[in-house]
């Protein structure tokens, strides 16, 4: 009985962790913001006219936003994963105002960041560039 755990342990962390390479590499580019729904009202927020805000996942775990070709923001991020919601990027310093991180997948060349852990959170969508 022990063997058959520690078989099924030792299988369930070889999925976790070449998901988790695979994730990065998904994740990694430029991602253009289209918008963003949510808060306690259910708003929409969308970028102004000829705004275009970009935001780089490089592969050394770094990340810049960048507003109209300038970097406004940066910093490191790492990625966890959570047996309820899934993968979970968190960037420090917090980034889109949440400090628990954001659920993300990658659908259709689209970037979706959803609230960690946030019951009326945003869930902001990106549509990759490159």
């Amino acid at each position: 009985m022990k063997n058959f755990f520690l078989v099924l342990l030792t299988s369930f962390l070889l999925l976790l962790f070449n998901s988790c390479k695979k994730t990065n590499s998904d994740l990694t580019g430029q991602w253009q913001w289209s918008y963003s729904r949510g808060g306690v009202a259910t708003t929409t927020i969308k970028p102004g006219a000829n705004e275009k805000d970009i935001l780089v996942i490089n592969s050394d775990s770094s990340y810049n936003w960048m507003t109209y070709g300038t970097i406004t923001s940066n910093g490191r991020y790492s990625i966890t994963f959570d047996t309820t919601y899934g993968r979970i990027i968190h960037f420090i310093p917090a980034f889109l105002g949440d400090p628990n991180g954001e659920i993300y997948t990658i659908q259709n060349k689209q970037l979706v960041l959803r609230d960690y852990m946030v019951s009326d959170g945003f869930t902001h969508y990106f549509d990759r560039v490159k």
